[in-house]
């Protein structure tokens, strides 16, 4: 709809307030603190209706009902280094707060962490936190206090500021291709305003743009090899790619209840999620993929992004994806006329049997992680 990477169309993301108790939606929307690198918003009321058809009259139906209300918002974002680390951890849905003995984000320099988000098991609020397991000191946790991975959203609209109530993450894409790199997340919410005392015209002029470098093509390094837990990934595992793109699919459903009157109870996995990474490499050279697929290989597989610009001295900014375990799910060739054909090859992460060779240490053994190095120097779901 609006090309305007967060300068003219204005709209941000917060992450709502920590609760104690199973809480949805949130008591109030959260108050934007910066201004995402918007390219694209499809705002969607998500308004049901049923016809009545009656029999008093004979002559038509007899009233429109509203029978629920999921409203819904798919936001296409400049992928950048920084800015983004709500979305992900929304959308995965989880960080430790230790890793071992190290405080996540991990501090690498100064002014320089090291972010890893990884697949929860769920993702609504009944979910809480675990002082053992998610490394927290006794003091540092209150009393049933809940993961919370739904946010507000909030757009200028220039007539009024439309606002998304407790929006959780039913899909992300990063796509990445020569001419840039886009994150797509779609936001599932529970009702939609457009008169908030929250985020106002006024609140949100105050916001500033994004200034964090983008993610670009020319950035991406893509690794496939034989799942091991010996031996790492190394540079004679590189795919050329003319184009790469990650898509999780949260498979969040919800349905209007008692409590909730049309509007959603809150949003939760009807089944695991779903993650592929898909790659085109520009000439079939060899038939390995079309083997691997039919011989169901288990493969390890890394895509990272590594900018050149520096957060500090030696400290570039990165994003990182790992799928510890994936097997080729398509392997299709391109062929048109009598051009030398490609490959489409499709991974589908599966959840890893052991840790793979190289790849970073983290809470849970998932079928994901992602890395990010920036400036946020917090953890966000905390």
């Amino acid at each position: 709809m609006a090309e305007t990477l967060g300068l003219l169309l204005r709209a941000g993301f917060e992450r709502e307030a920590i609760v104690t108790t199973a809480t949805y939606p949130a008591a109030a929307a959260a108050a934007l603190t910066a201004l995402l690198p918007l390219l694209n918003v499809d705002p969607q009321d998500g308004i049901e209706t049923a016809i009545h058809e009656g029999a008093s009259s004979g002559l038509g139906p007899e009233q429109a009902i509203v029978t629920s209300v999921h409203p819904a918002a798919p936001v296409t974002l400049k992928a950048q280094y920084q800015g983004l680390e709500q979305l992900w951890a929304c959308a995965l849905g989880y960080m430790a707060k230790r890793i071992g003995t190290t405080v996540m984000p991990e501090l690498l320099a100064t002014g320089v962490y090291r972010h890893l988000y990884e697949i929860d098991a769920r993702l609504g609020t009944t979910e809480a936190w675990d002082t053992t397991l998610d490394g927290f000191l006794a003091a540092e946790l209150s009393s049933g206090q809940r993961k919370v991975r739904r946010g507000t959203f909030a757009v200028d609209m220039q007539v009024s500021v439309w606002e998304w109530l407790s929006c959780m993450v039913s899909t992300l894409t990063l796509e990445a291709e020569p001419g840039g790199v886009t994150l797509t997340v779609e936001l599932m919410a529970h009702s939609l305003s457009r008169v908030s005392s929250v985020n106002t015209a006024a609140t949100m002029l105050k916001l500033l743009p994004p200034t964090a470098p983008g993610l670009l093509f020319t950035d991406l390094a893509v690794r496939v090899a034989p799942y091991s837990t010996t031996t790492p990934l190394a540079s004679g595992d590189a795919v050329q790619c003319t184009s790469w793109t990650l898509r999780l699919d949260n498979r969040l459903e919800s349905s209007p209840g008692p409590r909730t009157g049309t509007a959603p109870e809150e949003y939760e996995r009807t089944e695991p999620p779903a993650i592929t990474a898909t790659c085109v490499v520009p000439r079939h050279t060899v038939d390995t993929w079309q083997t691997r697929w039919g011989a169901g290989t288990v493969l390890m597989a890394d895509a990272k992004f590594t900018s050149e610009t520096l957060i500090a001295a030696g400290q570039p900014y990165k994003c990182n994806i790992y799928l510890p375990s994936c097997q080729v799910v398509g392997a299709d060739l391109g062929i048109a006329g009598a051009r030398v054909p490609s490959d489409t090859v499709t991974l589908a992460a599966i959840v890893p049997t052991g840790a793979a060779a190289g790849f970073p240490t983290t809470a849970h053994a998932g079928p994901m992680t992602v890395e990010v190095v920036s400036g946020l120097a917090t953890n966000p779901l905390l």
